[in-house]
């Protein structure tokens, strides 16, 4: 009763538009329509906007149907606890704690904004937890064994050890234990707000949808909770109305953005994605542990694959995809992954050789204007696993002869294999090689110089050039480099008159690389050589 009559109390204060009003004058941002309201709360996260409720009536039920949903763990973070605050700890429900469940998000309320906060957000906060998938038992178990295992550290720290060294791993162990505690709360606030709110919130008919769970804030069953909310959601929301045939969804989703962070997906994901979303433009997945065996699709625009653990990806292929990054993460040693998506105008390739084993290899795509390839860790010293990607990558270069601009990362002397055949870029006007192994006689740059006749500007950003030392003093460092070049870069006649060079170094002999240049070549302008020394 005391939080209704706090609610009419508030609500008897509202202008014409529902908004509250205060001394200087109306409030005109509640006499907004539920468009420009709706856009302004896409821009919040989900707790904050599921907050707006406790602002007047006009805001109740306005995050209801906001047509983008951000959830992140890391609203949840709950305020260390330290020896100087008294009475402020993240497990107390006064009001400032990041932990409490009145949904201020630890922010200091008064008190009858604190009682309808309560009230409004009681049945995404408070109610019990939907863990169809994930057993009750298994999580409980999973936080028991951590708590039980920290206590058991506590009880039996060495004896052996010094006084100071036992008070030490004691009050480790305390910490431990508490942070566990307060990790432990953190996930079941946002279990139950999180289940809760997607059991509210229509999924099928938003825009946007971006799930965020940081894995050192998680519990080890987060992953495959997380992925239990996404099977249901797609199993059982529609766009529609449910119908009298059990509430399962036969109509197709809104959604046009989908961002994962840190969860669990089966190889059915990319069906019941292509099943339910088929207007599904922008999938991106972040840390995510995935037995997807090929990633497919008729709509995507964007697709963004950061630090994801694969097992068996073969196939990426889509015919309307015009972005591709694959950033960091593995793939199963044996398993190739092939990219056949032929509209790409951007592909960004960041990967460790020794994490695809198997290699990548894109089809041809003449839609290409800009790429970057880098590839991590390419012929290293103390390498032990056998790549493809650490060997011949003339293909993958071959594959991409279409580009206008292109960054070549990390690649190593042997990326033209033994015997490349002739590969002309006839689109390439931006070439920069970075870190790359040059200590071949320059071979690769030759390459592209030979073959790239529009060629307008090239970058040589920290590259490794060949070795110049001389053993006797006094020998002129240019001669020195020259009689260890090539004879192909010896008076090399540049297909590109205009071409600009900017070679940025660390260390060396910047200067000598320059007056190289302008020696190798019959017509490149002194003018048209930039020298950058960074440190």
């Amino acid at each position: 009763m005391e939080v209704e009559e706090a609610e009419l109390a508030r609500a008897s204060g509202d202008g014409g538009g529902g908004g509250r009003c205060s001394a200087a004058g109306p409030d005109r941002l509640s006499s907004l329509p539920d468009c420009l309201l709706h856009t302004i709360m896409s821009f919040m996260k989900a707790r904050q906007a599921v907050q707006t409720c406790v602002l007047s009536t006009r805001w109740r039920n306005l995050w209801r149907s906001v047509p983008c949903l951000d959830i992140d763990l890391a609203e949840f973070k709950t305020v260390p606890v330290s020896d100087n605050n008294s009475g402020s700890s993240g497990d107390d429900n006064s009001g400032s704690g990041g932990d409490d469940n009145s949904g201020s998000g630890g922010d200091d309320n008064s008190d009858s904004d604190g009682e309808s906060s309560e009230s409004s957000e009681s049945d995404l906060d408070s109610s019990d937890s939907d863990d169809g998938d994930v057993p009750d038992s298994d999580g409980n178990s999973s936080e028991t064994d951590t708590v039980s295992s920290d206590s058991s550290d506590i009880t039996t720290s060495s004896e052996d050890d010094s006084s100071d060294s036992d008070t030490y791993i004691y009050g480790a162990n305390i910490n431990s234990y508490e942070n566990n505690k307060v990790k432990h709360k953190e996930w079941e606030d946002f279990e139950d707000f999180t289940v809760n709110l997607m059991r509210q919130c229509n999924i099928a008919q938003l825009d946007s949808f971006r799930l965020h769970i940081v894995g050192s804030r998680a519990p080890k069953f987060g992953n495959r909770q997380a992925a239990g909310w996404l099977r249901r959601a797609m199993k059982y929301c529609t766009p529609d109305r449910p119908r009298q045939h059990g509430g399962v969804s036969s109509g197709s989703w809104h959604l046009k953005s989908l961002h994962l962070c840190h969860v669990l997906l089966d190889n059915g994901f990319m069906k019941r994605v292509n099943s339910v979303c088929r207007s599904l433009e922008d999938l991106e997945l972040d840390d995510c542990s995935c037995q997807i065996e090929s990633v497919t699709s008729q709509s995507l625009k964007t697709m963004v694959l950061k630090n994801c653990r694969w097992r068996n990806l073969s196939v990426i292929a889509s015919p309307t995809l015009k972005t591709l990054v694959i950033d960091g993460g593995s793939n199963t040693d044996d398993s190739g992954l092939v990219i056949l998506a032929p509209a790409v105008s951007y592909l960004n390739l960041a990967v460790k050789a020794d994490q695809f084993c198997g290699g990548v290899s894109i089809n041809e795509v003449p839609s290409l204007a800009k790429a970057s390839i880098r590839i991590k860790g390419h012929g290293h010293l103390y390498s032990f696993v056998r790549s493809k990607l650490d060997g011949d990558q003339f293909k993958l270069l071959c594959s991409i002869s279409n580009v206008t601009s292109l960054e070549l990362s990390g690649v190593g002397s042997r990326v033209l294999g033994k015997e490349p055949r002739f590969q002309k870029f006839k689109n390439l006007r931006n070439l920069m090689l970075n870190k790359c192994n040059l200590s071949d006689d320059f071979h690769i740059l030759v390459f592209f110089l030979q073959s790239s006749p529009i060629l307008e500007k090239l970058t040589l950003r920290c590259c490794k050039f060949p070795k110049h030392s001389s053993k006797k003093k006094g020998t002129p460092i240019l001669n020195t480099i020259l009689n260890k070049t090539s004879s192909e870069l010896r008076g090399l006649d540049l297909l590109c008159e205009n071409l600009k060079v900017e070679i940025i170094y660390k260390y060396g002999y910047g200067l000598h690389l320059v007056q190289l240049l302008m020696r190798i070549s019959v017509n490149l302008l002194e003018n048209n050589i930039k020298l950058t020394k960074v440190n």
